[in-house]
């Protein structure tokens, strides 16, 4: 009678009172255990992960958006020079012709 009054096991003392029963639900219940804080590792690591690509690729897309930044004024000051050229050459075939022109009305 001593003994039984030292300690209350709590849940286990009362899985104990069903017997083979209580044992199996202790051991599905602790393995249920360990399986979710697993599952919950797990999530952890790939939420980790998750943030670690997002860093990569926000750091890509940074890269990548100064190189087409760099790629379309390069393009934009190539047109104006090619612009500048363009008009350039046919400016002296224009005042060529309307000398022409001028010419032959006097």
């Amino acid at each position: 009678m001593v003994l039984l009054q030292a300690e209350s096991l709590g849940v286990f003392e009362t899985l104990s009172q069903y017997g083979a029963l209580g044992v199996i639900t202790l051991g599905l219940g602790s393995a249920l255990w360990f399986m979710l804080k697993r599952q919950l590792q797990s999530e952890d690591i790939l939420k980790k992960q998750v943030e670690d690509l997002q860093k990569d690729m926000t750091e890509y897309i940074r890269g990548d958006q100064q190189h087409l930044k760099t790629s379309i004024d390069n393009n934009t000051e190539a047109l104006h020079d090619l612009k500048d050229i363009i008009l350039e050459e046919s400016a002296p075939k224009r005042t060529t012709t309307r000398s022409r022109t001028t010419t032959r009305k006097k």
